[in-house]
Parts: structure tokens; C-alpha cells; sequence
């Protein structure tokens, strides 16, 4: 069998993908699921650019969101919406942002609260769409949160003997019987991170036949010949003298070992083989990233090993996966491998003035391409102060080492930017080390060559979207239901209505909303019995839980500069961010004043009550209207308080409704879907509201709740969050507070900087009050899917 490569070039995918052929093999028949795949469902990778990486309770978390296609990290125009949620320790979501992306980039903020609590934090982005791949997949990123008032919670971990957990892994999955190859070796310790340590191999007789050592994050390898029928057994000595021992992989007697080594011009691919196997079957080599062919080549080995150099120029930046098939297309053996064209962006900084606390400063950025040609691009940029913000490069998770690695890696990843920071070689040997070592599945070859395609569940948004489900008795489809979105936000008038498809979904799309907006929403069906309709919104993603792994950070220096930079903005007390102490001497105790379990109507007045057991033997919910005192029902529906003859006001669940605006709302309601109404006419009773008298109205979900047993449900602030901009002091102007110490810790923020046609743009801002040496962060993209990151400090007098 010729030996040749095939690089699989555009024309080769297009011809296989034309239909299966008679005499299709299985490389074509890989080569075209695998395009068909890659065609027709993409995927979408997530990157945020933080502004710092800790914050205090009171601050804002300043945020560009970069969402762009696995296949070329190009800008996607899939999705519209971004999602970022804050979750802590309890994996909790507190706090959610729903930014706009437009042409692949999103920017916004999220305010800490002072409901927070300090401790440990994760962040997770994703898009609706990215759900319908594994959600280990979302952009994640561990934050420490402190407060100005409260200590760090300790840690609950009491003094542990440091556990060690020790991995092997054969380079291409199989130690083979007789085959000298790679293994690579993870050390770990139980706090979560790598640990280095030194020790050696030995087989049943206790000879020693291999030493290892491992390198950066407790990763490692090392060569040897495992023998036929041999168990081999790993030998370390921890800090306190004793030795451990670990069990190696089997060794296999018959099987294939796919092995890489990368020079600066070629990868070479190294296929070893039992003696059994040679000269037996084809062996089919496929080598693709993100989905994307890049070379192929069928062999049937003739020796032990068998070496093919492929040309590094067919490869892109990033990670390539090699798989070796046998002939029915069964995976045999595979290795990841990382290939890096040092093809960044190259970004210049410039700054021509004298850096002075208070001052202003200019900045020009000049940014090439790989091809030293000027490009249109992307940025954010964050400046900080590095007295408080102290930054090691390496913990960072960066556009660099998010998109082109961890995007495609399961499972943690120590120091990610290490691998990126001030690369040698020591750095591209331990590079190689990591992907021995960790996971990989974007995609199973199972699935491919049984053609089975990815289940699409969730649709790319394009737009602001409400959508979800409706079900009968046992949870039966209904198809053709009647769905109503109607807006209960005073002052703004929307009515939608839809129907559900075959499935029971519905969606209302094309929401162009401001984030304050609630809606409700209810379904019908048939000729309006709505017994055993359930109403079901599509929910947000459940949170896996996820262990933080971490080095440990020293707040206090950092929370106690915030404090004082709070106490000079008058932040400090004016926004509730310090409490003043209070003395508890005696518990009261405490009995609720509602008339209806969870009511809106928190004082407890009322003129008439309509109670649950009353509405149960209702059909029509307006009859218990014509009955009560001080009230009647026009006939448009709408109740009107008959002493100062004027229309009620409407409240649902804690949300006004306005009855002239919508008033067939009333009407919709099934009695028997409410807890109670309570009717407020007397002066006394309506004083404080003014106007008419009050109708509180409060389903049996409560004020405020979702339910999922109702044909209603309820939805607050369906728009996209509110954007803050970051303030930065003018000093040129005399109204500015020259006297305040200006102590910020994110001196600038500004996440919406593009390069014109020539690669240039600039920007000024105001440093803080302290001199030092401040950073710049600068990360962004151009429409190919270029990366760049720069940091640049510099100092201020």
C-alpha cells in the first residue's frame, strides 16, 4: 500500500461528500461524516475578558465576552445572546448577566451586591446553543470575592496528610508487549494541584527498569520496553520519608500505538505494532482540528515502527488530534498534539507623555498580523494599579490559552497561560506532557461512523427569546396549544400570541425589551378547558457541581486600599456596603399579618376577602367580583371601585396590571389556579395608595414563583442587562474633586477599542492618585479568528 500522505484538501471533502459510492472504504466514509458533521453543526466557544482577577463586595466585574466557531475561532453569528452567571462555593447561581452579542462580541458588568458573601466564586458563559454539547465545554474561570466588613471565611479543610494520586498514561492509550514508547505520568496531590516528585519502575522481581521525574504542575514522562506478561509497579518517596507504590496500565500483547514528535518543519507519526500484527490489516491515520480534516493516510505496516513526517504547515494553531482506525474504522489509538505557528497577533503599545498620578496619558496601539500586514481587530483593554491588583501571568486564563487549549480540554488546568508566556523549550515539552495527560472529546468516532448526529435541543438565539413547553395529563405533548405573553410592566404595552408546535414548544422571539420588563404568560387549549395544562419555560442550565481549585491569595492588602478608596467616594456607608452593629436582646415573636399565604399585600388590610375555598367551587373567576361589597364589573370586564368610580388597581403576584390596558387579564384566570383575592376600598385601607381601591390577586405558586403545574407562568426582567459605563475622573476639569486620593485599583476599562484599516487606535484616560507601576491588559481578535494579548506596564510619577 503506497505510503504517500493525502492532505485532505477542500476539493477531496467536497468530491466524498457528493454520496457513498459501492466501493466507498472506510477513510471516505470517515472523511465524509466527519465534513458533514463539522458542516452542519457547528460549535461555539466562549472567552471573557475580566478586568481584574479579585474583587471586593461593592465593586462591579467588568466583562467582553468573545463568542466565536470551534472550527477557526472566527466571530460567530450564531448567537445573539450571551449568558454569564457568578455562582459560589454551594454552586448557587447569585447573580446573572444576559449580555447582546453583535458579530461574535458581547461587553457588560455585573454589580457585586452587598448580599454577597466573601469567599471563593466561579464564573461560567455560554450560549443557548452551546447547551447541546457537554456543558464542560462553557467558559469557566475561578474569582475570589472579598469583603470590606467581613473576614474570608476559613477554610473548612482541618490539617490533612497530603494524599497523592499517581497516573500513567501509555502515549496513544496502549503499553504494547515488546514496544519501546512514551508514557506519560500525572502527580496529584488532594488539595487539587500537580505535585513534583522523582521515582522509578519496577517489574515483579523488584528490578528497577525506568526512572521519571515530573515537571511543571506534577506532569511528566518517561521510555521503556514493557515485556510480555510483565506487571510493572511505580515507586515514589513523599516529603516524610515514605514510599508509595502505583500499579501501571496492563500490558497489551497484540494493538497499535500512535506516537508524535513535532520539529520546526514536520510532525513525525509514529505507529508502532506487535510483531503479531504486522503485515496484517490497513491501518487508517486521520488528523483533524476542531472537526476540520487536515491530513489522512492509509498504511499497512511492514515493521515494528513506522515513522511518516507530515509537513507543520498543514496543521493550524491549536490543538491537532491523530487517530489511527483500523479497516471496519474502529479507533485503535490516539494522541493530541500542539502546534504553535507563533502566528499571535502582534500588538504595540505606545505612549509618548510622562506617566503623573492625576495625569492623563495617551496610548496608541499598532497591531500586524502573523503576515507583518496591518489589521482591523477587537480589543479590550484593562489598566491596573499593581500595588493592589498583584497578577502572576501564568494563573491567567487568557484568549490565548482558553480558545487555542482549555476550550478543548476536560477536566482542570493548572496555570493555563503558563504555556504561553515566554515560550522555550522546556515550556513546549511540558505543553506535550499536558496532552498526554488530559481528556479530550469534543466528538465520539463511535458516533461518526455510525452516523449519528448530534440531538439539536437548543436553537441558536438570534434574538431576545421566552420559550418552553406545554403538556397535558402524564406529561403528553400538546400540540396547537394557544400561548399568550402579555407584559405586567406599567407604561410598557405588549401582547403576543402564539401556538405550540407538534412537540408542545413554543417560543416568542424577536423580544426587543428593556431589562426591567416582566411578563406572564398563559396557555390555552381545545375550547379553553385548561384542566391538566402545564406550562413549562425552558430553564436556564443546572450547575454542575464544580471543585474550586486554587493557590491561596492574600486579600487584606487589596480589601483595605478598596476601603479606604470606598471611604472617599462616601461609597462606603452611603451604599449600604458597612452595617452599623446591632444588639439583639430579645427575639419577638413574629406572626405573619397576611390574609393570603405569600399575598403582595404585606400589611394585612383588608375590606373583603375572597378566600381559596371559596374560588374551588368557582368556573367563572368574575363572579366572586359581582358579589363583592363596594365594587362592579364593567362590561368590558374591568372592576371599578364604585365609591370613587374609578378602575382598580390590578396587582398579580407583587406585579401591577393595568386593567384599561388589558382587560380581558382578569377574565383568563382559572379560580381554581389561586391561593386568594383581597379587595381594598375604604379610605382607611387606600389612603396610602391613593386613587381607587387595590385588588391583590395571588396564585397558588406564590408571589414571585415559577410554577410548573400551572397553565401560567411568569417571567422578570426578560431584556438584556443594563450596560454601566466605567467611570473614568476627568482631572482637566475644574469640577472634578482634585482633593479625593483616587485610589482605584481598575485604573481604566474600556472593552469596545477597534484598530482602523491601518491597524491603529488610541485611547487616554486619567491615572489613579498613587504612583507604582500600573499594567495594561490588552486581548482581542480579528474577523479570521487572529488572536492577540498584550501586557505592557509602565510606570507613573
Amino acid at each position: 500500500m503506497n505510503n504517500q500522505v493525502k492532505i485532505c484538501i477542500i476539493g477531496l471533502i467536497v468530491s466524498i461528500s457528493l454520496g457513498f459510492k459501492a466501493d466507498e472504504t472506510p477513510l471516505e466514509k470517515l472523511l465524509k461524516q466527519l465534513a458533514k458533521i463539522t458542516a452542519n453543526y457547528p460549535q461555539e466557544k466562549v472567552h471573557l475578558h475580566l478586568d481584574k482577577p479579585y474583587y471586593a463586595i461593592g465593586e462591579d466585574m467588568w466583562i467582553k465576552g468573545y463568542v466565536v466557531t470551534a472550527e477557526k475561532n472566527e466571530p460567530s453569528l450564531l448567537s445573539a445572546v450571551l449568558y454569564v452567571d457568578l455562582i459560589d462555593q454551594y454552586n448557587t447561581i447569585k447573580k446573572t448577566a444576559k449580555l447582546e452579542v453583535v458579530k461574535g462580541l458581547a461587553y457588560g458588568n455585573i454589580t457585586l451586591i452587598d448580599s454577597l458573601s466573601p469567599g471563593n466564586y466561579h464564573i461560567r458563559a455560554y450560549t443557548n446553543y452551546m447547551r447541546n454539547y457537554d456543558a464542560r465545554f462553557f467558559f469557566q474561570k475561578d474569582i475570589i470575592i472579598g469583603s470590606l466588613i467581613e473576614k474570608m471565611p476559613a477554610s473548612s479543610k482541618k490539617e490533612e496528610k497530603i494524599e497523592l494520586d499517581l497516573q500513567f498514561f501509555p502515549e496513544g492509550g496502549n503499553m504494547l508487549a515488546g514496544v519501546r514508547g512514551k508514557v506519560g505520568i500525572k502527580a496529584v496531590t488532594n488539595d487539587g494541584l500537580g505535585a513534583n516528585l522523582s521515582g522509578y519502575i519496577e517489574n515483579h522481581n523488584g528490578e528497577k527498569v525506568a526512572v521519571f521525574t515530573t515537571e511543571h504542575a506534577g506532569m511528566g514522562s518517561f521510555a521503556f520496553r514493557p515485556e510480555k506478561n510483565e506487571k510493572y509497579t511505580a515507586i515514589v518517596t513523599l516529603a516524610d520519608g515514605q514510599a508509595r507504590a502505583f500499579k501501571l496500565p496492563d500490558v497489551k500483547e497484540n494493538g497499535y500505538a500512535l506516537g508524535l514528535t513535532a520539529t520546526s518543519e514536520a510532525i513525525n507519526v509514529k505507529i508502532a505494532t506487535t510483531p503479531a500484527l504486522i503485515g496484517n490489516k490497513e491501518v487508517l491515520v486521520i488528523a483533524q482540528a476542531n472537526g476540520v480534516v487536515c491530513a489522512s493516510f492509509p498504511f499497512t505496516p511492514i515493521k515494528e515502527v513506522t515513522i511518516t513526517p507530515i509537513k507543520l504547515e498543514n496543521f493550524p494553531t491549536g490543538i491537532v488530534q491523530f487517530t489511527a482506525f483500523d479497516a471496519e474504522g474502529k479507533p485503535l489509538s490516539e494522541r493530541l498534539i500542539f502546534v504553535n505557528h507563533n502566528d499571535a497577533l502582534d500588538i504595540n503599545v505606545n505612549t509618548n507623555s510622562v506617566a503623573l498620578t492625576k495625569g492623563k496619558t495617551e496610548m496608541k496601539l499598532a497591531t500586524l498580523n502573523s503576515n507583518k500586514k496591518p489589521v482591523e481587530a477587537s480589543f479590550s483593554v484593562s489598566i491596573t494599579d499593581l500595588k493592589q491588583i498583584a497578577q502572576n501571568e501564568d494563573d491567567e486564563t487568557t484568549i490565548l490559552s482558553n480558545l487555542l487549549l482549555t476550550s478543548d480540554l476536560k477536566g482542570f488546568v493548572e496555570q493555563p497561560n503558563y504555556y504561553f508566556s515566554k515560550v522555550d523549550e522546556n515550556k513546549i515539552r511540558q505543553l506535550d506532557n499536558l496532552l498526554l495527560t488530559q481528556g479530550w472529546r469534543r466528538f465520539v468516532w463511535e458516533d461518526i461512523m455510525a452516523e449519528k448526529e448530534p440531538e439539536i435541543s437548543f436553537r441558536p438565539e438570534i434574538t431576545l427569546e421566552v420559550s418552553g413547553k406545554i403538556t397535558g395529563a402524564n406529561d403528553i405533548d400538546l400540540p396547537k396549544a394557544n400561548v399568550t405573553l402579555i407584559s405586567t410592566t406599567p407604561g410598557f404595552f405588549l401582547k403576543l400570541d402564539t401556538v405550540s408546535d407538534a412537540r408542545g414548544n413554543f417560543v416568542f422571539d424577536r423580544l426587543e425589551v428593556p431589562d426591567s420588563v416582566n411578563f406572564m404568560l398563559k396557555s390555552v387549549y381545545g375550547k379553553g378547558q385548561n384542566k391538566d395544562i402545564k406550562l413549562t419555560l425552558n430553564q436556564r442550565p443546572k450547575v454542575t457541581p464544580y471543585k474550586t481549585i486554587r493557590k491561596t491569595v492574600d486579600l487584606a492588602p487589596y480589601l483595605e486600599i478598596t476601603k479606604k478608596s470606598f471611604q472617599e467616594l462616601g461609597k462606603f456607608k452611603g451604599e449600604g456596603i458597612a452595617l452599623n452593629t446591632v444588639t439583639i436582646t430579645k427575639q419577638r415573636e413574629m406572626k405573619s399579618p397576611l390574609n393570603v399565604p405569600n399575598s403582595a399585600n404585606a400589611s394585612g388590610s383588608v375590606d373583603y376577602l375572597i378566600t381559596r375555598k371559596m374560588l374551588e367551587v368557582e368556573n367563572n373567576v368574575m363572579m366572586v367580583f359581582h358579589r363583592a361589597p363596594g365594587i362592579r364589573v364593567a362590561g368590558d370586564g374591568i372592576v371599578v371601585d364604585t365609591r370613587k368610580n374609578k378602575v382598580m388597581r390590578l396587582i398579580v403576584d407583587g406585579t401591577e396590571i393595568d386593567q384599561s390596558a388589558q382587560p380581558y387579564f382578569l377574565k383568563s384566570i382559572n379560580p381554581k389556579d389561586l391561593e386568594g383575592i383581597e379587595i381594598l376600598t375604604s379610605s382607611y385601607n387606600t389612603s396610602v395608595l391613593g386613587g381607587g381601591g387595590t385588588i391583590y390577586v395571588t396564585t397558588k405558586r406564590g408571589a414571585g414563583a415559577i410554577s410548573s403545574a400551572t397553565n401560567t407562568a411568569k417571567i422578570t426582567n426578560a431584556g438584556f442587562s443594563v450596560r454601566k459605563e466605567f467611570y473614568v475622573p476627568n482631572y482637566d476639569d475644574p469640577k472634578t474633586n482634585n482633593q479625593l486620593q483616587d485610589l482605584r485599583s481598575t485604573v481604566y476599562w474600556n472593552p469596545k477599542i477597534t484598530t482602523d484599516e491601518k491597524g491603529l487606535a488610541s485611547f487616554s484616560f486619567f491615572n489613579a492618585g498613587t504612583p507604582g507601576k500600573y499594567q495594561v491588559t490588552i486581548e482581542g481578535l480579528d474577523t479570521f479568528g487572529n488572536l492577540g494579548r498584550k501586557v505592557y506596564t509602565y510606570e507613573v510619577k
